[in-house]
């Protein structure tokens, strides 16, 4: 079985200096190609802490897979990433990979592997083993504290939860191993695929997420207005600022968050103040397709 393997940094790829910091290093990457039997090939489009990520990261990174799909002679792609942005990764690659007839997988360490703590082997080696089931599409392989490995759809991630490195997505994970059998969970899903694209270095989406007493920022200059909503789908429409906000907005403005249960009365003026509804999906997922359409002149959600 022949992977290519996408090193660009990470927790996954980083060691505890003698200064008490915690940095990327390439002698700890390849420590990797030991945890699970495969012929494996190396690529390095960077390197860095994910916090560090930005457009241009996500553009070198979506054309490195590209460049190993066009070599058409490997049976899965693994890709290293660090836990702070793996979810903007996994979306992009989504996006443009989603289709993809073989298994492209995200793996990610919640703490440097030397920690005892660290899933970073496991997540690696049910990277492997998933790969083995020849399932096309993009997957994110991880292993929350006292659970079974899981194998997640990357369009599904959520965001993490404040001071938790657990992975959580919308309807559960894809999968999940016992033992080294892969148990799949969710048969049918949808699946976008725009190709390889490019990204500006700063996002032209504004994306705002709804809390008590707010203050709106000016969106000039973005070309699109993610906005997310409180846990029952609702925003303060009846909020003298909200209203002027959206009524001086000049980018079209997106809802994520909204359900399908029933609507609330403040949600009455959604046509009225030019909201549009999104379908249900992953906060980040919204935004990075939001990202990659203002950047790339492709059509909007709806």
């Amino acid at each position: 079985m022949r992977i290519a393997v996408i090193f660009t940094g990470g927790t996954i790829g980083s060691t505890l200096q003698s200064d008490g910091y915690i940095t990327t290093s390439p002698a700890q990457n390849m420590e990797l190609l030991n945890v699970a039997d495969a012929e494996y090939t190396v690529f390095e489009p960077y390197l860095t802490l994910s916090e560090q990520l930005d457009g241009d990261y996500i553009t070198r990174l979506v054309e490195c897979v590209n460049s190993r799909l066009l070599e058409e002679c490997y049976d899965g792609i693994i890709v290293t990433h660090g836990t702070d942005t793996l979810q903007y990764s996994a979306a992009a690659l989504a996006l443009a990979y989603g289709d993809i007839n073989i298994p492209i997988v995200l793996v990610s360490s919640n703490y440097i592997l030397s920690d005892p703590r660290s899933n970073g082997v496991d997540n690696m080696k049910y990277a492997v083993e998933f790969i083995k089931n020849k399932i096309g599409g993009v997957f994110v392989s991880y292993r929350n504290t006292g659970d079974s490995p899981e194998i997640h759809l990357a369009k599904d991630v959520l965001p993490h939860l404040p001071y938790s490195d657990s992975i959580r997505s919308m309807g559960g994970p894809f999968g999940r191993f016992e033992g080294d059998e892969f148990i799949r969970l969710i048969r049918d899903y949808e699946k976008d695929s725009y190709g390889i694209f490019s990204l500006n270095r700063l996002s032209s989406v504004l994306w705002i997420k709804a809390h008590a007493g707010m203050r709106y920022p000016e969106a000039f200059g973005a070309k699109a207005v993610l906005i997310e909503s409180y846990h029952s789908g609702t925003l303060p429409t009846h909020n003298r600022d909200f209203v002027e906000f959206c009524k001086n907005c000049k980018a079209p403005l997106y809802l994520t968050g909204a359900g399908s249960e029933e609507p609330y009365e403040s949600t009455r003026l959604f046509d009225e103040l030019g909201i549009r509804v999104l379908p249900e999906t992953s906060p980040i997922y919204a935004y990075m397709k939001l990202w990659v359409v203002s950047d790339n002149s492709l059509n909007y959600y709806i």
